[in-house]
């Protein structure tokens, strides 16, 4: 395992089953996205068509790795080549000390991969805390951009109501 990284998580307090999923659907996708994504205005996946969408997720370098507990969603984090595309848990969830513990599932399955440098992108809508426990966890900033984003609850204020369903 690469020397920089650092094991952060304790086995959290509840039962979760963290499951590879072979060949997600763009459904189950969605659903997962949204579920993970929608406090965080993710929205860059919702404009794929679910052909495009497919394709992506059954890209040989892909992985989708589900968290539930009592088969309620956790979380989850996307592998893609080399790198964590996608990692989050589900608001109630959020606060209980599991993200490090996802996190430290995402990393271990990408270097089992034969990742030796793990990439994220993360911005200033995700999580407040996101970009300190990927610090912790030893990642390091290499790069920042300033980018404008088209705000989708402007864009799409039917699809995101506050609070998420």
């Amino acid at each position: 395992m690469p020397g920089d990284w650092t094991r952060r998580g304790r086995a959290p307090d509840l039962d979760i089953v963290v499951t590879h999923i072979d060949r997600p659907t763009a459904s189950l996708y969605r659903e997962l996205y949204d579920r993970v994504g929608r406090p965080w205005l993710w929205y860059e996946r919702r404009l794929l068509s679910d052909a495009t969408l497919e394709a992506l997720l059954r890209r040989p370098d892909h992985e989708l790795h589900v968290a539930r507990h009592d088969d309620e969603l956790v979380g989850y984090f996307e592998l893609g080549g080399d790198e964590l595309a996608f990692f989050g848990l589900a608001l109630p969830y959020i606060g209980r000390r599991i993200g490090p513990w996802l996190l430290d599932r995402a990393v271990e399955r990408a270097f089992t991969r034969g990742v030796i440098r793990l990439e994220l992108n993360t911005n200033t809508l995700d999580h407040p805390r996101a970009l300190d426990t990927y610090c912790k966890a030893g990642f390091r900033l290499v790069r920042r951009e300033n980018r404008e984003l088209r705000d989708p609850r402007v864009l799409w204020p039917e699809i995101y109501r506050w609070p998420p369903m």
